[in-house]
């Protein structure tokens, strides 16, 4: 039978390959920072069990995602001249068109129910093996 951590990396490898797979996909991938970035660790506890899971990305992969968070640079306001070379009079931008790129959100979603199925599988087989090896080889009845 498998175990919770082999479960868990397996999850995790195929979870990590997607995203990236994802950030290539949609062409969300520039610099290659942001694929670089996508990273997961299992952190274990006593013996062969794990107690956190994590699965972390650069903070603008959010706004890639949600496709937002591109334009202005700090302290650039409506009043200043720098605002009318970077936005049109709609506020609308120049040179970048802001589109969504949903790489996280609905991989994340997907795979975070998957994994509530295999966890639910394992604990349910671990849960019936227990019961079987707790009980007697025989049963004796008398009447």
């Amino acid at each position: 039978m498998a175990t919770q951590r082999g479960t868990l990396e397996s999850w995790l490898e195929f979870t990590l390959s997607n995203l990236r797979e994802r950030l290539r996909t949609l062409k969300a991938v520039d610099t290659g920072e942001l694929l670089e970035s996508v990273k997961g660790v299992l952190i274990g506890g006593a013996g062969d069990d794990v107690q956190r899971l994590t699965i972390a990305y650069a903070i603008y992969g959010k706004y890639v995602d949600m496709g937002v968070g591109r334009g202005m640079g700090a302290g650039v306001r409506k009043s200043n001249s720098d605002y009318a070379r970077i936005r049109d009079e709609r506020g609308q931008l120049y040179k970048h068109s802001r589109k969504e790129r949903p790489w996280s959100s609905k991989e994340l979603g997907r795979q975070s129910v998957r994994l509530g199925v295999l966890l639910s599988e394992y604990y349910g087989k671990t849960t019936i093996v227990n019961l079987t090896d707790a009980l007697p080889a025989s049963v004796e009845i008398n009447l």
